[in-house]
């Protein structure tokens, strides 16, 4: 048995151990499976990138090329009008300035311009322009030197005047006899190119044959050169001043293989195109890291997928094992609900049981009462009586004569009062009557009593009228008792004060009388509502008032509450239901 035991035990702990060992080999295999697929995947998507990238480049390699040539019939047209000849051979601009200008703007060309064989230009589109090329020499320009012996002149330069970049295209202007008496140029821009390179989402840059970038969507990359200048490159440069006050920088460009290369430390897939028109080079370079990247997305949105099916299939069996608890808990849910309802139906029985014997009590207590009133009601007025006839025939202060036994008659008296208001039971039924009258009279009965005890009674009533259903003078009953009780809950204070306040609300009226006396301790409206509980001193009272006004009140339909105030003393809350509401 100790052999089973001990098993049992071993069993138990090797468990925890070989869930972990399951766990680590799940997620070690997972990570393998992840780090090849994406090794694949990088693999596949440069490859690809590498295939698309020789069309595109082409493409913009022809792109440029149109861009380069769509004006180059231009210069050949105006250098055979007329017009043209006759300023260089008259030497007067004005007539050709407008025509130029109006071309240029139809044309979309940056500027188109007439220089003679000085090299001076004579005519131009922007005359009126501030920075106007008229006047301006160029013969330091290959374009000019090529159109003045007699060939097409074409040349890549950053204006002098105005510091812009921008391709030239000249022509010679001859006469009938072939005589060339000057050149017509115009400048295609090379901004707009640039911007146009930048709008297809990929790096792009056009070199010259010196390997300077000419044209790029990056504009930071403008005028750094792929590969170191020779001294004669620099000197042939200064001397034509092809990209005049732009300073050229070396980039931080290697080739790596035919189709790799890095700019800036960056990776790059590397397409190379050539221009038709110029001997210049297109190169087209896309971020290895985007395929990288693109492997990642596809290898996370696999993860990510079999963490979804997991965590569906995790969650399917969640539901089943809830259902089969579910399934298992029906029966002890079941019993839960009955033993509470036991006990619910146990505590209502008890009670009532407690309400039932409350009230045959104070049935019986009430024919108790009713009895010791009657015997005893007649010989404590022929004692009451007695003592003032003695007291008239001694011409001697009312209680003077026998201070003691008038003091024990009262004490008998107010004891057979109370007991009279227990038993006490009215004549009428019951009947709609304003609160405002019932409550006066009784603040009049208890009037003496505070102005003997020398306590404020002050009392708050609404100017518009309420109406009840009850018996006024049991309801009268209750004010009398909770004022008394207030009265006397304040002998000992100084500056004692009650106050009674009245407001209704909706349908309901409530009545308010509160004291500044030492308030309810630990009591609650339970406690002072059982039969002979009294607070009072052995003689102040016989503890009946409160339970025969709570049942008062629940005879009319209302709450009786009690609580103490937040500075001193306590308050009696009465809340009875307006007739209109009773009625109904």
């Amino acid at each position: 048995m100790s052999d089973t035991l001990v098993k049992q035990h071993s069993y138990s702990g090797d468990e925890p151990m070989r869930r972990g060992f399951y766990l680590l080999a799940a997620v070690l295999g997972l990570s393998v499976l992840a780090i090849g697929s994406y090794l694949v995947l990088a693999a596949y998507f440069l490859r690809t990138e590498a295939a698309q990238t020789p069309e595109r480049a082409q493409f913009f390699a022809s792109s440029i090329d149109d861009a380069l040539t769509r004006l180059e019939h231009l210069p050949y047209v105006l250098s055979i009008d007329e017009s043209t000849l006759d300023a260089l051979i008259t030497g007067d601009p004005d007539a050709l300035n407008p025509i130029l200008a109006d071309i240029a703007r139809r044309a979309g060309a940056e500027f188109v311009y007439v220089l003679d064989l000085k090299g001076k230009t004579v005519a131009s589109s922007n005359y009126r322009d501030a920075d106007s090329l008229v006047g301006n020499y160029y013969t330091f320009r290959p374009y000019f030197r090529d159109a003045v012996a007699g060939g097409a002149g074409r040349f890549y330069a950053v204006g002098v005047t105005t510091g812009r970049p921008g391709y030239f295209i000249a022509e010679p202007v001859r006469d009938a006899v072939g005589t060339i008496h000057g050149v017509v140029t115009v400048k295609i821009g090379f901004n707009d190119l640039s911007r146009a390179l930048s709008g297809n989402g990929e790096l792009v840059m056009v070199a010259d044959e010196q390997g300077v970038i000419l044209a790029s969507s990056d504009p930071d990359l403008i005028y750094g050169y792929l590969s170191p200048l020779s001294d004669i490159d620099r000197r042939t440069l200064e001397e034509q001043q092809q990209f005049g006050d732009k300073i050229l920088f070396p980039l931080d460009w290697t080739p790596e293989s035919e189709r790799r290369a890095r700019l800036d430390g960056t990776a790059y897939v590397w397409t190379k195109a050539y221009l038709e028109e110029e001997d210049w080079s297109l190169h087209l370079l896309s971020e290895v890291r985007n395929s990288r990247r693109q492997a990642l997305l596809y290898v996370a949105g696999g993860l990510m997928t079999l963490l979804i099916l997991t965590v569906a299939a995790s969650v399917y069996r969640a539901a089943q094992l809830r259902n089969a608890l579910a399934i298992s808990n029906a029966d002890r849910q079941r019993l839960t609900r009955e033993i509470e309802e036991r006990r619910s139906a146990e505590k209502k029985l008890e009670t009532a049981r407690s309400e039932l014997a409350q009230k045959e009590q104070l049935a019986a207590l009430g024919q108790l009462s009713a009895s010791i009133t009657h015997e005893l009601g007649q010989p404590i007025s022929a004692m009451r009586n007695y003592l003032v006839a003695e007291e008239i025939a001694a011409n001697a202060q009312p209680n003077a004569l026998w201070p003691q036994l008038s003091g024990l008659v009262d004490r008998m008296q107010r004891i057979v009062d109370q007991l009279r208001l227990f038993g006490r039971t009215s004549a009428s039924g019951e009947t709609r009557f304003p609160v405002e009258e019932t409550v006066h009279a009784a603040v009049h009965l208890v009037q003496h009593t505070a102005r003997d005890a020398g306590t404020t009674l002050n009392v708050n009533l609404p100017e518009t009228a309420c109406v009840v259903r009850g018996r006024p003078e049991r309801f009268e009953q209750v004010i009398v008792n909770l004022l008394r009780n207030a009265i006397d809950a304040t002998n000992d204070v100084e500056d004692p004060i009650v106050t009674l306040s009245m407001y209704h609300q909706d349908d309901t009226v409530t009545l308010i009388v509160s004291d500044n006396g030492h308030g309810l301790g630990d009591l609650d409206i339970e406690d002072l509502s059982k039969p002979f509980f009294s607070t009072k001193p052995s003689g102040k009272g016989m503890g009946l008032g409160l339970a025969i006004s709570g049942q008062i009140i629940n005879e009319m339909g209302g709450t009786l509450h009690a609580r103490d105030n937040e500075d001193a003393g306590a308050e009696f809350v009465i809340s009875l239901p307006k007739a209109e509401i009773a009625d109904a």
